[in-house]
């Protein structure tokens, strides 16, 4: 028995419905009754329009539909086209905007255009209003072109996959040189504009190229969309089919048909884009404004290179400039420098050397008149006499001294007598100078109490007293700040250390002027004992070493370097050279073996180290060591570095033989 599709739906199931079995009858249908059909009415004449015309229904209806349609309304602007040989079984082919009657819109034709030409069409190429125009029973060809275009275009995907393959389209692009006399925008403005029809971006349609007088961010805007520019054009209307290639039909064959398919879309799709690629490349390389906008960048960056090499080669020079300058400038004040100490110095041999030789003509003098004393005189007399002179003249400026001798050679004539009232009125006025001037300084002190020495407390030692004799040796009168230097060097240089107590020892200027003034009236006896107890001290004076050196390789000069002795020079004068043992110095320094350092060298050594602690050169150290070499008579740098080395060595090898 033939199965039979009923048109209408079943009910649901009742509820006697058994899944278990597959069929289970309810109710038997009723026999199909054969019955007359009166030849009347629309469903009739439909039948006899389907059998005459050999349709389908779907056929008759699809037509009946188009013709009701295409009469709904009428258009007066339409405009009738040439039409073109109409083939079916080609429809691939065909030119579907030709068909439709819109060659002339194509791409641009509308929803609304292509309807209103599919009703047209249908009004005139419909099979049964041929027929009943020309008598001609199944001529329908054109129709069903019509119908495949209708189809086409008015489907979004499949109408894009036309206009991608469209016929009439020039892929050709402009020639990459132009000719005399040819302008570019000419040439290229309609191909910029064929092209942008394929542009995903509408802004790339909106956007026209423009003529000679475009603002460059024109010209930016529009080359900035067409090298973003992307296409949505494919090539599926390209594909081949099944019946060109004599494929079975098969499931591999469709498979092997779709994967060239593929991999053909792909190609083109590939070459199309560089053929716009290559289109673009040369529109920029022939439009002028694009040749213009190159050559003012190129200009600018030139000028800006040529700006920062000419920046830097001036700033270069200035910079030599500037340092020749203060290179000179530096030389020049380093020799006016060295000019300035220069004469200052032989201004000071001078002075000393003057002074010195009116001092030996003032001593003269006194030797050549019994010390301006009768010649019953005493010894002792003529001690306190030869002391007082040695007072006056070394507490005496040079034109002091000068003053002095002029008055001594003016006494001459009078004899004894009025040599030795010159003598005391000199000795007066020495005396009155001296007050005045340790009253001065005493308001001095007074003022910068802030800044002053502390005023010491305990008695003045004898080796305070050698360096305070010379330091007034060594900072004659007219010295700037004399007493402030003298009491700087009897607190560095008279200082002892081991006794208790020794921060009390520190001298104000103010207290070496009141005991300069005790030793000039001094007598003759207590100048004595003073003597002997500075030669007696200078002998019993001894560092004695308790403990072993480490074995360190250098030497620490930041640590406080003891004495020599009393009565050391500030630069180079003899000092006492008692020694601990054989082959150390009293310092404390152990010499190495062949030693070509004098004993004078090697205490100013010691003095520079002392003078110049690591701890004021903590910035810049070897500005110390320059410093130390110039308080070296005869030593330059490279030799004080090398002794400091050496004495390390001495003192690690004399550690390692104990």
């Amino acid at each position: 028995m033939d199965s039979e599709i009923l048109p209408f739906l079943l009910p649901p199931p009742p509820a006697t419905w058994d899944a278990q079995h597959e069929i289970r009858v309810h109710k038997r249908v009723a026999p199909v009754a054969h019955a007359p059909v009166e030849p009347v009415g629309p469903e009739f004449l439909a039948v006899l329009r389907r059998d005459r015309l050999g349709r389908t229904l779907t056929q008759d209806w699809e037509l009946e539909t188009a013709l009701k349609d295409a009469g709904a309304e009428e258009d007066d602007d339409w405009v009738d086209e040439p039409e073109p040989k109409a083939d079916p079984s080609n429809w691939k082919k065909q030119d579907h905007y030709a068909i439709m009657g819109l060659a002339r819109l194509r791409w641009t034709a509308t929803d609304d255009d292509i309807k209103k030409a599919y009703r047209k069409k249908v009004l005139k190429h419909h099979p049964d209003k041929k027929a009943a125009l020309t008598g001609k029973q199944n001529d329908d060809a054109y129709f069903k072109c019509l119908q495949k275009a209708y189809e086409i275009l008015t489907d979004p995907v499949k109408r894009r996959q036309w206009d991608s393959c469209d016929p009439t389209f020039d892929d050709t692009l402009p020639p990459a040189t132009l000719k005399k006399g040819q302008s570019f925008y000419d040439v290229y403005g309609p191909a910029f504009e064929k092209e942008a029809r394929f542009a995903k971006d509408p802004a790339v349609r909106d956007i026209s190229l423009g003529d000679d007088s475009a603002s460059r961010e024109h010209v930016e805007a529009f080359y900035a969309h067409w090298v973003n520019f992307d296409s949505w054009r494919t090539f599926e209307f390209m594909d081949e089919e099944e019946e060109g290639l004599g494929l079975d039909g098969s499931r591999d064959a469709k498979r092997y048909l779709d994967k060239k398919n593929r991999a053909a879309r792909s190609k083109l799709k590939k070459e199309d884009n560089q053929r716009v690629i290559k289109f673009i490349e040369n529109a920029m390389k022939l439009d002028p404004r694009v040749q213009r906008i190159k050559e003012e960048e190129k200009a600018a960056r030139e000028a800006k290179k040529f700006a920062r090499e000419n920046a830097g080669k001036k700033e270069a020079e200035e910079a030599k400039r500037r340092a020749e300058e203060q290179a000179k400038a530096e030389e020049a004040a380093a020799a006016l420098e060295k000019e300035r100490r220069e004469a200052e110095k032989k201004e000071r041999e001078a002075h000393k050397k003057l002074a010195r030789k009116t001092r030996n003509a003032i001593r003269a003098i006194f030797s050549e008149n019994n010390y301006f004393l009768p010649k019953i005189a005493k010894p002792s007399e003529i001690e306190d006499q030869q002391a007082k002179l040695d007072s006056l003249l070394e507490a005496s400026e040079l034109w002091q001294l000068e003053e002095f001798k002029e008055r001594l050679d003016a006494a001459i004539s009078g004899g004894a007598s009025a040599l030795k009232e010159a003598f005391d009125a000199e000795v007066t006025l020495l005396k009155t100078r001296q007050e005045s001037e340790a009253s001065t300084a005493k308001a001095s002190a007074g003022d910068s109490s802030t800044t002053a020495v502390k005023k010491a407390k305990a008695p003045w030692s004898t080796k305070q007293v050698n360096a305070l004799v010379k330091a007034i040796k060594n900072f004659p009168g007219g010295t700037v700040s004399r007493w402030e230097k003298i009491a700087e060097y009897v607190n560095l240089h008279g200082i002892d250390e081991t006794a208790e107590g020794s921060t009390d020892q520190q001298r104000s200027p103010d207290e070496c002027i009141k005991k300069s003034k005790e030793m000039q009236d001094a007598t003759v006896a207590e100048r004595t004992a003073l003597q002997a107890a500075a030669s007696e001290a200078a002998q019993k004076k001894k560092a004695v070493i308790t403990e072993k050196p480490s074995d360190r390789t250098e030497v620490n000069t930041d640590v406080k370097v003891p004495t020599s002795g009393a009565a050391k020079s500030a630069k180079g004068t003899a000092s006492a050279q008692a020694t601990v043992a054989a082959g150390t110095t009293a310092g404390g320094f152990v010499l190495p073996d062949n030693d070509t350092w004098s004993s004078v060298q090697q205490s100013q050594l010691e003095d520079a180290l002392k003078k110049f602690p690591a701890s004021q050169f903590a910035a810049a150290p070897a500005k110390r060591w320059e410093e130390i070499a110039k308080e070296i008579d005869g030593k330059n740098l490279k030799e004080v570095k090398q002794r400091m080395k050496d004495l390390a060595d001495a003192l690690k090898k004399k550690g390692g033989k104990k």
